[in-house]
This record gives structure tokens, sequence and C-alpha cells, in this order.
């Protein structure tokens, strides 16, 4: 299942505030194009959701959540989500395998 750092709890949790979702339910929505677990080389996408979606993989970490689609959640099983914070104040997300 994927795992998520403490900056990228901290990260989702700000940014679910900031916009106009409810908190109680908000979350980020990783979605896979692609062959992303077949070859690794598929993309994903990430954007803010009101909810989860029909069979997404709901992961929770503090007031944090991210919902997975069905082939995302196959892709990431094995993985962090890690984020960064730039001077401008623009949130980066990073995958990499669990450690």
């Amino acid at each position: 299942m994927l795992t998520l750092t403490d900056r990228a709890v901290a990260a989702i949790a700000t940014l679910t505030k900031q916009s106009d979702l409810p908190d109680e339910s908000a979350g980020l929505r990783i979605v896979a194009h692609g062959a992303a677990q077949d070859s690794g080389r598929g993309e994903l996408s990430l954007s803010l959701s009101q909810a989860p979606h029909g069979g997404d993989e709901v992961v929770e970490s503090g007031t944090a959540r991210v919902f997975l689609e069905t082939e995302a959640a196959t892709a990431l099983d094995d993985q962090q989500l890690d984020a960064t914070v730039g001077a401008d104040g623009g949130v980066k997300f990073l995958i990499a395998p669990q450690p």
C-alpha cells in the first residue's frame, strides 16, 4: 500500500484546507495513465477531489487523504509519496520506493 511521508501529509492537508472542498471528505486523487503498472513508463496525474470516486482505494494519514484509482493503486503499491514546497509556495510531489 502507498505510504505518505510527514511532508506529504502536511502538503496534502494544506492544499485541501486552502481549496473550496469540504475538509471532512476532500483529498488528493491519483490516476494512472498508460502502462504505469506494467512498465513503469506510464504517467500519473494528481488533483484535488471532493471525495473518492467509486472503486478508489483510500489512504489516510492524519488529516490527509489520498484517493487511488485502481490502476494507480496497483502501480504505487510499494511506493512512498513525498512532497517538497518551493520558495514560491508551489508543491511538488515525488514517488519513491518505500524504504
